[in-house]
């Protein structure tokens, strides 16, 4: 036992003094978040004033700065683009520097160079990538990754990150200002430039966040973190990287790199109140979101910053020349009025609420004012409908008296929204005193029984990521034309379904803004000149978000009693919806549909029968011989089974 004993020992002390050689070496995250304390409070306190162009003006830098950022990868041009024209409309009069470390064609050259950006081209770092080190967020965006194509561009644009080293050799300026592509100037930021460097913001607990960082080019610096990045395969933005380099670190204040995840923090009225730049980190992408399929995409989901990059974005587009069949919509029929409207006036609460759902009920025809009372007093027979908005699309015509009544004597309850354009997006428009999480998209055609569609808001509540409605179709193949179609689910085999319609339909209140504010209008476009399928575009919509599909609900007693003179009482209807599912999933840039096959209804007693396994091979013979598909195997005697098993 006793050489036993000495080896265990001599083992233990060989890992003790490894472990203090490399905790000589690296700096650990609990010695960070000693070490940090004091700066993280004075970092995130709301009392720390936001520097000022003033304070730039009593600073003693006036060399040459430059703003920095990177394409590393096909990713980035769109929100690279974006930023350099963000930081032009602030009235900035700092050079502007995209890093090119890939092949980029000259169209997208001229496009930056237009916008205002000098082109630096360079040869990307590689780095063998040390997994230990992955972040917990790009592990479970590896994950999620469905495919190689996936799993190999989450790693490409961990090594493309890596190269926010690059500013450190831009030795033509004396200060750097390093912005990572998926960011957005808010607000004119040269002040920057008057921090000492090195300055950045910090994560909790002390790290340094190498998203935005001001540094001081200098190759001597440069090639001591490409030595150590490729000795010891970390990374800038791996925990304690860049703490461990520079230990005289100055905090930037958190509004220059707001994240969508502060909005759940204390101070978030702070920061968003003072936001000077966006950051767009996390699965949310205002460029791509409609088909990047995130699971945790509420986490990322600020409405605020999803507008002012999309608005950015038209912006940089129509200075391009750029959207010329748009220049003419947008104006006239675009979404500006509706978003800017709804940010301004949109009631400001903690929380929605989850135990009731507002029902949206989109109306036009004059006829169906006679018979749109009896469906909005359907509605108010549910305890669980917290208000009722009449979306009124047609502008000449008035409220008649019967509906005006109505919503007198409802108290509140009933809200009509008058639109100033007649478009079918309208039922869509994010709706500002709206204060549920769930909406039911409605139509005013369509009746069934008030306790289904309660119990419909109950399965929505489970499953608050899917479309849940009464009315499913499916897009399916059409190996002769190669093209994808509509079609009837119960011709599937087996039946399958994979787009619900907007009759009745549960969803969550966020993908209102989404549709209107967040998607290029070239889609919403399509819709107002189609006058159909937006019900097809909101399933690719919320499908590409959330990963999941829809969900049905099995009513007994559905009545659609619109087929006169509405949309889908064209015979042409069919054709032009097989086309529309067509033309969206080119629009999206995939099919985003997914389909499923079951469907929740009332509870009903199940039906066992007893039976012996002779009758029961009966029943299956008689299955089969009407066409059903059963394997029926002969009945084996108890002396055929003894002698299998002799």
């Amino acid at each position: 036992m006793r050489p036993r004993l000495v080896l265990l020992v001599l083992v233990n002390v060989s890992t003790i003094l490894a472990f203090l050689a490399w905790r000589e070496r690296y700096v650990t995250k609990e010695s960070l978040l000693q070490m940090m304390d004091e700066r993280l409070k004075a970092v995130f306190s709301p009392d720390r004033e936001v520097s000022t162009a003033a304070d730039a003006v009593r600073s003693n830098f006036t060399g040459r700065a430059t703003f920095a950022s990177m394409i590393c990868m096909e990713g980035d041009f769109i929100p690279v683009r974006t930023l350099v024209h963000s930081l032009q409309q602030t009235e900035t009069n700092t050079d502007i520097v995209v890093v090119v470390m890939m092949p980029l064609d000259d169209e997208k050259r001229d496009q930056l160079t237009k916008l205002g950006a000098k082109l630096v081209d360079t040869e990307p770092i590689k780095v063998e990538i040390d997994e230990s080190q992955t972040s917990a967020a790009e592990k479970q965006l590896e994950k999620e990754a469905t495919d190689k194509d996936k799993s190999e561009d989450s790693k490409r644009r961990r090594m493309c990150r890596s190269n926010a080293i690059q500013a450190w050799r831009l030795t033509q300026w004396d200060r750097v200002l390093y912005m990572h592509p998926e960011m957005l100037a808010v607000d004119n930021i040269d002040d920057v430039f008057q921090e000492p460097p090195f300055t950045a913001t910090l994560e909790l607990g002390g790290i340094v966040d190498d998203s935005i960082m001001l540094v001081e080019p200098n190759m001597d610096i440069y090639s001591e973190l490409k030595r150590a990045m490729v000795k010891t395969a970390h990374l800038p933005h791996d925990v304690g990287f860049l703490n461990y380099f520079f230990k005289d670190i100055h905090p930037l204040n958190p509004v220059y790199n707001v994240k969508a995840k502060y909005q759940t923090l204390d101070y978030s009225r702070y920061v968003f109140g003072n936001a000077r730049v966006f950051n767009y980190e996390g699965t949310m992408k205002p460029w791509n979101f409609w088909y990047q399929g995130p699971k945790n995409w509420r986490q990322s989901f600020h409405e605020d910053m999803i507008y002012q990059w999309r608005k950015a974005d038209y912006s940089a587009r129509e200075k391009l020349g750029m959207d010329k069949d748009l220049l003419e919509w947008r104006p006239k029929r675009g979404s500006k009025e509706v978003c800017e409207d709804y940010l301004a006036h949109k009631l400001d609460i903690p929380e929605k609420i989850m135990d009731k759902y507002s029902v949206l009920l989109a109306t036009h025809s004059l006829r169906r004012q006679a018979t749109l009372p009896f469906v909005i007093k359907q509605f108010l027979m549910s305890p669980k409908v917290d208000k009722i908005f009449v979306i009124w699309h047609d502008k000449n015509q008035p409220v008649s008296k019967n509906i005006r009544d109505l919503v007198n004597e409802a108290q509140g309850s009933v809200i009509i929204l008058n639109q100033t354009v007649d478009s079918l997006n309208n039922r869509f428009n994010p709706v500002k005193e709206l204060r549920t999480a769930a909406v039911l998209v409605s139509d005013d055609d369509v009746w069934t029984p008030i306790d289904d569609i309660d119990m419909a808001f109950e399965s929505w509540q489970r499953q608050p990521d899917s479309l849940v409605g009464f009315a499913p179709r499916v897009d399916c193949y059409d190996p002769s034309s190669e093209t994808i179609k509509y079609c009837w689910p119960f011709r599937m085999k087996p039946p399958r379904y994979s787009i619900m319609l907007t009759k009745l339909m549960f969803m969550d209140s966020n993908f209102l803004f989404l549709w209107r504010c967040g998607l290029p209008d070239n889609i919403l476009k399509y819709v107002d000149d189609l006058v159909n399928c937006e019900d097809i575009a909101m399933n690719f919509l919320i499908s590409g978000v959330t990963s999941r599909p829809p969900f049905h609900i099995m009513s007994e007693e559905v009545y659609d009693f619109g087929l006169d003179g509405g949309i889908s009482s064209n015979p042409a209807h069919f054709k032009v919806r097989g086309k529309c599912v067509q033309e969206i999933t080119d629009l999206f840039g995939r099919n985003t549909l997914l389909s499923v096959q079951g469907s929740v209804h009332r509870y009903s007693e199940t039906d066992f029968k007893s039976t012996t396994w002779e009758d029961f091979l009966n029943v299956l013979k008689e299955k089969e011989a009407n066409g059903e598909q059963f394997e029926v195997v002969d009945v084996m005697s108890p002396e055929d089974i003894v002698q299998n098993d002799i």
